[in-house]
């Protein structure tokens, strides 16, 4: 491992640690750092390429891109999420409640936590339901894009930006592989710090972990394909919100029946997704010298 990179690992650790205790010691309100700590990667690899990275900046994919690129990938992560919840429903993991119920009795809890009355709150002539489908669509658009930015850019300039490309020369299959398990670590500690959820058989947890840990490779696979293809960290940026945003949106329209089987529905469809990108000949762009300044 070279010194950037090793270093870029410390910092990172030490960045989650202090997000962590830090969460803890604020008991139930640490959950707000959550969003924080996906600042992490990019904060550390700021740190990393200001003093100990040679080329800095240079090599970080910041160059705007090709419009059209940011259109295509934008396209492909709202098909992936199509997929991932037509495959939730295949397995039996949600069931559909087009009312909106679930988002709207969240939005009335998130109004009373904070002693307001909600239909006192909106805007004249504006309705719950109207509030419902402006986040729908704003999910599905780059309308929403600012609130992702945390969690799209924050990981992905630190982790594809950095940590891919200096774990990939010669070795593609290594910056793949062992950078997705990476990224899956990376996750873990959040665990200490969301709401802990109902306890379940150990035989389960593993299933999760192991079907999380293939999840996370594939996943990690797919944006460092899309960073390769455009060469700017940028449109991984909008891939990666694209894809959380839209998981979101979807989401105010299913109730959970099987945290277990959706787990599983959603890591097979980015095995799939792997799979269809091999098969397509598109992994041979990995093979091929990589050079964002190019």
């Amino acid at each position: 491992m070279n010194k950037p990179l090793f270093l870029y690992f410390i910092i990172l650790s030490l960045l989650c640690a202090g997000f962590v205790v830090g969460a803890r010691m604020m008991g139930q309100q640490g959950v707000y750092l959550a969003g924080g700590y996906m600042l992490t990667p990019a904060i550390a690899a700021l740190i990393t390429r200001l003093f100990f990275h040679k080329p800095r900046f240079k090599d970080a994919g910041l160059c705007f891109g090709k419009i059209r690129d940011y259109i295509k990938f934008w396209l492909y992560s709202l098909a992936i999420t199509i997929l991932s919840f037509g495959m939730y429903t295949l397995f039996g993991a949600i069931r559909w409640d087009f009312s909106g119920k679930v988002f709207l009795d969240l939005l009335a809890q998130q109004f009373t936590a904070t002693g307001q009355d909600m239909m006192a709150s909106l805007p004249p002539g504006f309705t719950p339901q109207m509030m419902l489908l402006l986040f729908f669509l704003g999910g599905l658009t780059i309308f929403n894009i600012m609130p992702g930015i945390i969690s799209g850019f924050g990981e992905e300039f630190g982790q594809r930006g950095f940590m891919f490309p200096l774990l990939y020369p010669n070795k593609p299959w290594l910056g793949l592989l062992i950078g997705g398990f990476l990224w899956y670590l990376w996750h873990q500690p959040l665990l200490l710090v969301l709401p802990a959820s109902a306890p379940t058989p150990l035989w389960q947890t593993v299933v999760n972990h192991l079907g999380a840990i293939i999840g996370s490779i594939c996943t990690h696979t797919y944006f460092c394909y899309v960073y390769v293809k455009s060469k700017s960290i940028f449109v991984p940026s909008i891939a990666h919100i694209a894809l959380n945003n839209a998981s979101r949106s979807l989401s105010y329209f299913i109730v959970l029946q099987n945290q277990l089987t959706g787990n599983i529905a959603q890591n097979l469809v980015m095995v799939l997704v792997v799979v269809f990108l091999y098969y397509r000949n598109e992994f041979d762009i990995f093979f091929k010298p990589f050079d964002p300044e190019s």
